[in-house]
């Protein structure tokens, strides 16, 4: 009982802490990877007047400009789409119809391309030139073999007709704008925020292997006061049960010993013997609710056990006006302990044997169900009129039998009424090697 409940509350702890870590340390990764990835955006946007400077001098027409970096350091490549010509920054590793087809007015876009990560900003801003042909294609001055040749002539004047189609209304230039579409490389980003994460993760591992530690001894020691206030518990009981016995067998000496009627001497002594047994009952229940009760089980032949039990009760049910029989299907066998089927079996009877009718027939029958063998037992109600009150006993036994069924795995039932009192239970059948 005690294990289950400290196995319990240390998974409730370990379960929570966990819990915990996790959620902290997603909650720190989002927050880091939001802020990262703002600082990147804020960068970005604050580049567009570097852009825009690039766009107005000669050598950039040339495709030789210099490249345009932020403030942190990332290089910024870009197109430039005017009324009449298309210019980019000198080294264009994304083509021009994959970043407009990615492209979202005054929005940064994150895609992949040649699986390599990028983000992307677009923003319309005034033209720059002076003269109208300022802004130049540098496509036509640049070989078809390098990086720029992907910007062909042909392509970019299809990319340019392509905003006149409808593509994007809000990105169409106009005589005095130009549309800025500004992407970088964000591979260095994502490979910083990876290498956090997998440190985030070894570091949350080790603190939850301290945690787990900590669980472990916090739920023991939460756990021992129960386990001391129980084990006071049942040290009383134990002293309480020897103390009982005593004055019930200096009862039985001086009952002995004193001229007593034969009548109310043989009362006396069942009514001692009542009272010795429920006290026996009442200590073993108390071992089995504490599972101190570690009897190795084994294969139990309990077809042949039950009939032997039933027969030695029967003299004395039949002593009591009570016709005890019943039947047993052969091959039975339970995973438990001789003892304990015998004390299941033989506290069924004996409540039969004490509050069955006089007279009456009782009946009880063991067979298999599919996997379970069925013991039931099933007599007839004594009547409550003109009947001696009975000692509270029964409970005591039945709780006996549902604790000895609950150690061998199966499942009790119980039905009662004015008239029949049934039991019922289900215990796992094994099947012999």
């Amino acid at each position: 009982m005690f294990r289950r409940m400290y196995v319990t509350v240390a998974s409730l702890l370990i379960v929570s802490t966990g819990l915990l870590l996790v959620l902290v340390g997603l909650a720190v990764y989002r927050e880091l990877t939001n802020d990262v990835a703002r600082d990147a955006e804020q960068a970005m946007a604050d580049a567009v007047p570097a852009v825009e400077r690039a766009l107005t001098e000669s050598v950039y027409r040339d495709g030789l400009g210099p490249p345009v970096r932020d403030d942190l350091g990332n290089t910024i490549f870009y197109y430039a789409v005017g009324p009449a010509a298309v210019a980019h920054s000198p080294h264009a590793p994304v083509p021009f119809s994959v970043v407009h087809g990615e492209a979202v007015l005054k929005h940064f876009v994150t895609f992949t391309y040649d699986n390599e990560p990028y983000r992307l900003y677009t923003v319309v801003v005034p033209d720059p030139t002076v003269e109208p042909d300022l802004i130049q294609t540098a496509v036509g001055r640049t070989g078809g073999t390098s990086p720029e040749g992907l910007l062909a002539t042909s392509a970019l004047k299809s990319a340019v007709r392509a905003i006149g189609d409808g593509n994007a209304a809000a990105l169409a230039p106009t005589r005095s704008t130009v549309v800025l579409y500004m992407y970088c490389l964000i591979t260095q980003e994502r490979s910083m925020l990876t290498h956090t994460l997998h440190l985030m993760e070894f570091i949350g591992g080790a603190g939850f292997l301290l945690a787990l530690a900590g669980d472990l001894v916090l739920a023991r020691r939460l756990v021992q006061p129960a386990f001391q206030t129980w084990a006071a518990y049942q040290e009383a009981v134990l002293e309480l049960s020897h103390e009982l016995q005593t004055p019930i067998a200096t009862a039985s000496a001086m009952l002995a010993n004193r001229e007593v009627p034969e009548d109310a001497a043989n009362e006396i002594r069942r009514e001692l013997d009542r009272a010795s047994k429920m006290i026996s009952d009442m200590l073993y229940l108390s071992k089995l609710r504490s599972g101190l009760v570690d009897d190795p089980p084994e294969p139990v032949a309990v077809s042949d056990l039950t009939p032997e039990i039933a027969e030695r009760y029967q003299p004395v049910a039949r002593a009591e006006g009570i016709e005890l029989r019943g039947q047993a299907e052969e091959g039975l066998f339970v995973y438990t302990n001789q003892a304990e089927w015998e004390r299941l079996v033989s506290t069924l009877l004996k409540n039969v044997i004490d509050h069955a009718r006089r007279p009456s027939t009782a009946v009880w029958s063991l067979y298999r169900q599919g996997q379970w063998a069925v013991l039931a037992v099933e007599n007839d109600v004594a009547e409550r009129a003109g009947e001696r009150p009975r000692a509270p006993e029964r409970g005591v036994g039945l709780q006996i039998v549902e604790r000895l069924v609950h150690r061998m795995r199966g499942r009790l039932r119980i039905d009662s009424d004015e008239d029949r009192f049934f039991v019922e239970l289900h215990v796992p059948l094994l099947r012999p090697h």
